[in-house]
């Protein structure tokens, strides 16, 4: 689903994510799989429109998993206080002049090419993890997912 679908849904993991992978550094890490092994590669993650994506030099690993595999999941640099946010789903590769016009136009850093894929990023999870309590014993992880696990009934 589309980002804003996701922000409708989950407000408040949309607004943290939004927040992580659009800072002043806007560097996430995506993780793709080919056939033989799993890639991890730093990405510029590009909010545009109602949507994410990403933009790809067409030879690396990473375009390479997304035309063949498609899925992917993103993490952002983490936030104040170790802050996390990382999403999933699938990505679908932008062949419309006008939509890859709207990303270019969006894209926050001077350098790119723009014969370079882009893919559009569907987000069909996600995840918000944070710390109370830092600096004390009983520190403890929060973690918010969406969509939320269904309760287990015996």
């Amino acid at each position: 689903m589309s980002w804003s679908i996701f922000e409708q849904a989950s407000p408040e993991l949309a607004e943290s994510g939004r927040k992580l992978l659009g800072q002043t550094i806007s560097i996430g890490f995506i993780s793709t799989c080919s056939k033989d092994r799993p890639h991890i590669a730093p990405v510029c993650p590009i909010f545009s429109e109602d949507d994410i994506y990403i933009c790809a030099a067409e030879h690396s690993p990473k375009v390479s998993d997304l035309r063949s595999v498609k899925s992917y999941s993103l993490h952002a640099f983490l936030g104040k206080g170790d802050e996390e946010f990382q999403c999933s789903g699938s990505a679908i590769e932008v062949t419309d002049s006008l939509e890859r016009a709207s990303v270019h136009a969006a894209i926050p850093f001077g350098s790119f090419n723009k014969q370079d894929p882009i893919f559009r990023l569907s987000v069909d999870k996600a995840l918000r993890a944070y710390w109370e309590r830092v600096g004390h014993p009983d520190t403890i992880a929060i973690r918010k997912r969406w969509p939320q696990k269904s309760p287990v009934v015996a």
